[in-house]
């Protein structure tokens, strides 16, 4: 091979090196990027529904609670001193992880940990226009 013939061969082989390392300066992510990633907060954002037939069923949904899951819990099919000892329960242990009990229908509670939370209220009426 000629001398003029391997010059451009070193000079082409020499390119696609740099144009290799270059692509591999951009696939990394600068201190900033880095720090911005770091506070994206994972969830597991899974909801447990309950319709509970007795008050043993408390113990359950408070499990669930306490590893900061949110619960839907609908009372419907329990007696009435029954669903009243069950949302004491409820009261309870939404209070002692710092969360929040919302009624969202007849008989249905959302119960959620301090880690969820919800916007907006079931039956808030909108404002209106007089």
């Amino acid at each position: 091979m000629s001398k003029i013939g391997q010059f451009f061969k070193d000079v082409i082989t020499t390119d696609v090196d740099d144009d290799e390392e270059e692509v591999e300066e951009v696939a990394a992510t600068s201190d900033y990027e880095q720090a911005n990633q770091k506070g994206i907060l994972k969830t597991d954002a899974k909801m447990m529904i309950f319709e509970p037939r007795s008050y043993n069923d408390a113990t359950e949904i408070v499990k669930y609670l306490k590893v900061q899951k949110a619960c839907v819990v609908n009372i419907h099919r329990l007696q009435n001193e029954i669903r009243q000892r069950l949302i004491d329960v409820l009261w309870g242990a939404v209070y002692a992880i710092d969360g929040k009990i919302q009624k969202v229908g007849t008989d249905v509670y959302l119960c959620t940990p301090r880690s969820v939370t919800v916007d907006g209220m079931v039956g808030a009426e909108p404002d209106s226009e007089e």
